[in-house]
């Protein structure tokens, strides 16, 4: 599925990236401070949840992100976040970022020491929950105060570079060639309907409908793009929804595999143990001990 290139323009007055808090209060009118569309840019970007929770799509995967979690995104690589209680704004929600080139980054010689960082970004990094030292620099990274960020901006990424292991998320790259307005209408409009629709059947005739495509052109347009067969990405997302349910509710097998739009409990099951390879069951177990 091709994505949106989102056009960002750093040109704060007195720093070299870009940086920013998004917050929203329950009841707070408005659009989420959450994107709503898959999309990419040229910058490396970090985006830190500091409150709420939800799905975050992230080249061809899918995974739950919660509260103190934090992602690195490399360059041109598909990304939006998702709340979980999009249709009913239960909880607050604040999100962090921070947005910069590699080439500002390159211009630094001392940025030599994070190849391999550069290498992992690009199939994004989850960086799990944030210390209080990192969540210290990134509170001065979005601070007023400019010098106390750009220390604290190198203080993050040493801290970052000096993981012994990088969990990255996507089994695909980055991608790097610009789409054409067109095509980036095509999955706006693709996204949008399968995220909105997951819960239902969805047809291969309809999803290629959507796309104004042939069902041939779309299944490979799909699978080229996103590195998954349309039914293997629709079975990923319901299967993340169900484990989001599992863990954060009591709701009866049976209610968790309708809700996250599985037809049948034999499917569900099946289509659970194919991705997560444990039952629900036990997943809940696991997850939820006693």
């Amino acid at each position: 599925m091709k994505a949106t290139i989102e056009n960002i323009r750093i040109d704060e007055k007195d720093r070299s990236y870009h940086s920013y808090i998004l917050s929203q209060s329950v009841g707070q009118r408005g659009p989420s401070i959450f994107t709503d569309y898959w999309h990419y840019h040229p910058e490396i970007e970090i985006t830190y949840v500091v409150k709420g929770e939800g799905l975050a799509f992230i080249g061809n995967k899918i995974v739950e992100f919660k509260v103190g979690q934090a992602f690195l995104l490399g360059p041109y690589l598909p990304h939006n976040f998702v709340a979980s209680d999009e249709e009913e704004m239960i909880m607050d929600r604040e999100c962090w970022g921070l947005q910069f080139t590699q080439e500002w980054l390159n211009s630094f010689k001392e940025s030599a020491a994070l190849g391999p960082l550069f290498k992992a970004m690009s199939f994004g990094v989850d960086l799990g929950q944030f210390t209080p030292e990192e969540h210290e620099d990134f509170a001065n990274i979005v601070g007023t105060n400019s010098l106390k960020s750009i220390g604290a901006f190198f203080s993050l990424m040493a801290s970052i570079a000096e993981r012994k292991e990088l969990k990255t998320i996507s089994t695909t790259s980055a991608y790097s060639n610009v789409m054409s307005q067109k095509i980036s209408k095509r999955m706006e409009r693709v996204s949008k309907y399968i995220q909105d629709n997951y819960q239902q059947t969805i047809t291969l005739a309809e999803i290629s409908d959507i796309a104004s495509m042939t069902e041939q052109s779309f299944s490979r347009w799909f699978r080229q793009t996103s590195g998954l067969t349309f039914t293997d990405y629709l079975m990923q997302l319901r299967t993340t929804v169900a484990s989001h349910l599992l863990v954060n509710t009591n709701k009866p097998m049976s209610e968790v595999a309708e809700e996250s739009g599985f037809n049948s409990s034999s499917s569900f099951n099946r289509s659970f143990l194919k991705i997560k390879n444990i039952s629900p069951r036990e997943f809940r177990k696991q997850k939820r001990p006693l």
